[in-house]
């Protein structure tokens, strides 16, 4: 094939050159050839001439031109075809892009690109820029949220300016550097490399100057891999309350692509529950018509994002609604007790969340009584009854509670009681306020062949003796308390048994003073009873 390379300089050269130029114009016209005229300002400027035969290829790897206008003269034609695409790099910076195409019916007019210097004006080395889940996958649009977060990026490269494009730089979410990523016109992210949220990908070109910033292409791409959040889900798991129809809530959010409403489902104990959403609170509720079942109830809440993520989360709580039952006997049932201490009999059951405490009162009244629970117990050891010296009927009440806090109705059993033990009486003591430091105490029973114990302050029960008097000496300032208590030997083991002594100690009070606090009352005061 042949090859015609000719680089010429017009304005201000040697008339030789000039004189060259003429010849071989009018040499190819007579040989009626194709001829390639580019001008450009006649005279002001630079000019090329550029002749190629039919058939011909340019040779322009190194060729440096100076172009204006090129233009296309149709000649007579030829049977061979061939399509040229010449680039000639003028003046340094400018570029010339010539294409010309030909067959057996002719030679078609091209035309040229010129582009100008880069950074002056903008030019497009790389368009179109486009996403897809893979190679092979499905188009991903721009802005909307999807949730693959390996995309595969690919665009367009100008054909007739590629020579001049070294390779691109790609980055996320910053500028591109000046490092060739690719010299291909795709990039495929790794798998999971690209975070949930909103995300802007880049490619710029790279020329021989540099990174061309002017071109710089930008995709924003939306991911969303994360599913729903659920937080502080009501009741709690495993809760027990005893509120019938307390509301099943949680915090609900998804901070991607948002929550999808037509998916997300609430079910409980396996049937659909019609659930509201408030979207400033970013709280899911339900609250039934009717109450929940007595017992365990199931919650199961699977909740989706606009791109089809999901969690699904399930708890359950305990509904107790209804008190304990129960019965009380007093000493195994029994009609009559010598003794005004006695035991209590419980029976009482709760099928749900099972009993906590029981509450006992001598009245019936229950008022302070609720605040001191006893821990329930089938037993309730030594409990005295009401007016434990006065011999009569007695009556002892009992209410029950379970662990989800209901409290039973009122249960009831009586017992009748004829006193064998004897009572206590203080016959003597010191004056209720005195200056005296010493203290003597007298005391008998309503019963012969007694004995006494008795304690002062917060001292220990002294031992049992047939003794009815006690002197005390060297008693500190302050307020003084003594109690003494009887006791006779019923079953005669030699023992007095919490069941044979006084229930009720009788007790004394009273305050040793200093001089100058009693006054001039000086007198010791005796009390005397009977």
């Amino acid at each position: 094939m042949k090859k015609y390379k000719r680089r010429s300089r017009i304005g201000g050269q040697s008339p030789a050159i000039l004189k060259r130029m003429a010849g071989f114009l009018f040499a190819c016209l007579n040989r009626n050839k194709t001829l390639i005229i580019l001008i450009s300002y006649v005279f002001l400027t630079s000019y090329l001439v550029y002749i190629v035969d039919s058939g011909f290829t340019a040779e322009t790897s190194s060729a440096s031109y100076t172009v204006g206008l090129l233009t296309f003269v149709n000649g007579s034609g030829s049977a061979s075809s061939t399509n040229i695409l010449l680039e000639h790099s003028i003046l340094g910076d400018i570029v010339a892009t010539t294409q010309m195409s030909s067959d057996k019916y002719g030679v078609d007019t091209g035309q040229v690109s010129l582009m100008q210097p880069l950074g002056k004006e903008k030019i497009e080395l790389i368009s179109d820029l486009r996403a897809l889940t893979g190679v092979a996958g499905v188009t991903i649009k721009e802005a909307a949220w999807q949730k693959h977060n390996a995309p595969y990026f690919y665009w367009h490269i100008d054909t007739a300016r590629s020579s001049l494009l070294k390779g691109v730089s790609v980055a996320l979410d910053r500028t591109p550097d000046e490092t060739i990523d690719t010299d291909n016109d795709f990039y495929q992210f790794a798998d999971n490399s690209i975070s949930s949220g909103k995300h802007t990908f880049y490619v710029m070109p790279i020329i021989a100057s540099g990174p061309y910033t002017d071109n710089t292409l930008k995709f924003d791409i939306w991911v969303d891999t994360e599913p729903p959040v659920i937080r502080n889900a009501l009741p709690v798991a495993g809760s027990l309350t005893s509120n019938g129809k307390i509301p099943i809530s949680c915090l609900l959010s998804d901070p991607d692509s948002g929550l999808d409403m037509n998916l997300t489902r609430l079910s409980l104990n396996g049937s659909n529950a019609a659930f509201t959403y408030d979207d400033k609170k970013q709280t899911l509720s339900y609250a039934p018509d009717s109450g929940y079942p007595e017992g365990r109830n199931a919650v199961l809440l699977t909740a989706y994002d606009l791109v089809g993520n999901y969690i699904t989360k399930g708890w359950d709580f305990i509904v107790d609604t209804q008190p304990p039952s129960g019965s009380i006997l007093i000493n195994n049932g029994e009609a009559v007790t010598s003794s005004p201490h006695v035991f209590l009999n419980l029976d009482t059951q709760d099928v749900v969340s099972g009993v906590r405490n029981v509450y006992i009162s001598n009245d019936g009244v229950f008022d302070t009584e609720l605040n001191h629970p006893y821990p329930y117990s089938a037993i309730i050891s030594d409990w005295l009854l009401n007016e434990p010296a006065v011999d009569g009927p007695k009556t002892v009440y009992v209410k029950f509670d379970d662990q989800a806090g209901n409290l039973s109705e009122t249960y009831s059993a009586g017992i009748e009681l004829k006193l064998l033990v004897p009572r206590t009486r203080i016959i003597s003591g010191p004056a209720s306020v005195t200056n005296e430091t010493t203290a003597e105490f007298r005391y008998e029973a309503t019963k012969q062949n007694c004995k006494f114990s008795y304690k002062l302050d917060n001292g220990e029960w002294s031992v049992w003796s047939t003794e009815q008097a006690i002197d005390f000496t060297g008693l500190p300032l302050g307020n003084h308390y003594f109690y003494v208590k009887s006791g006779l030997d019923l079953n005669g083991n030699g023992e007095i048994g919490l069941d044979e002594e006084d229930p009720t100690p009788a007790q004394w009070v009273w305050t040793i003073t200093n001089e100058d606090e009693l006054g001039k009352q000086k007198r010791k005061t005796l009390f005397w009873r009977r």
